[in-house]
């Protein structure tokens, strides 16, 4: 039992890190919330994450097929997958709300 638990969870991580390893990240340091919405313009359908490393921020949107922009809330797995992607610039990423 204890076997089947554990690789369910391996799973769970994979399907979760192929899910938001086609999501795409802008970096957008020190930006207004203007300069944040308009890094996402004319961005393919799916999610999109603005990492802020001045602010330690993660803002999570998700882009419709038609062009709309719905803004979402990081989980923790996002932000930590994110500071994993980015462990090499030594700052740590946080959900801003």
């Amino acid at each position: 039992m204890k076997s089947l638990s554990y690789k369910v969870s391996i799973l769970a991580a994979s399907v979760l890190m192929a899910a938001n390893a086609s999501a795409m990240v802008i970096e957008c340091n020190d930006c207004s919330p203007e300069q944040r919405l308009s890094s996402i313009n004319n961005q393919v359908s799916g999610p999109v994450f603005i990492v802020d490393f001045v602010n330690k921020t993660v803002d999570k949107y998700q882009v419709t097929e038609d062009g709309k922009t719905q803004v979402l809330d990081p989980t923790k797995a996002d932000v930590s997958q994110l500071n994993q992607q980015f462990a090499h610039r030594k700052t740590y990423l946080r959900d801003p709300k």
